[in-house]
């Protein structure tokens, strides 16, 4: 049998086989993406078009963020990135070229404004107080004449 026509066929598959395998670059995996998931950003336009169920060709956006508005980033992309809007908490699509990481004194600003002052004033409910003497008529005594604790046994049939 001749083998040398089958020698270049060889070559060939064997380079394409190593061409193939992996080399050493880490591989994409979802650690590697969401490093930057959760981050804050702002808004870095007057007014950035929203968009709650992705942008559409011929839909307007569903609202705009002002400028600085900060969201959280949910998932990054090339066009649009998937954000919360941190002051409402709505979901939706903005233009990733119109969003910037935001800075560590917006952060301290948006972290201070999320503390309920409502909640610093007492932790604990508010005690609702009775007064045994008043006309409520929510507060009725109990009858006097309670039945005896023993009662007598029912009769055995026969």
């Amino acid at each position: 049998m001749n083998y040398s026509r089958l020698l270049p066929a060889a070559v060939l598959l064997a380079i394409f086989i190593t061409g193939c395998s992996s080399t050493n670059k880490p591989a994409l995996t979802t650690t590697t993406t969401t490093k930057r998931d959760g981050k804050l950003f702002v808004v870095s336009v007057e007014a950035a078009p929203f968009f709650r169920h992705g942008p559409r060709a011929g839909v307007n956006p569903d609202s705009t963020l002002s400028k600085d508005a900060v969201v959280k980033l949910i998932r990054p992309s090339f066009g649009y990135s998937k954000v919360e809007v941190v002051a409402t908490g709505e979901l939706g699509y903005v233009s990733s070229e119109e969003i910037r990481p935001a800075s560590s004194a917006l952060l301290a600003s948006v972290t201070a404004r999320k503390t309920d002052p409502l909640a610093t004033q007492s932790t604990q409910p508010a005690v609702e107080q009775f007064n045994l003497n008043s006309s409520d008529p929510r507060l009725v005594p109990p009858p006097e004449d309670l039945p005896p604790t023993e009662l007598p046994l029912p009769a055995p049939e026969q």
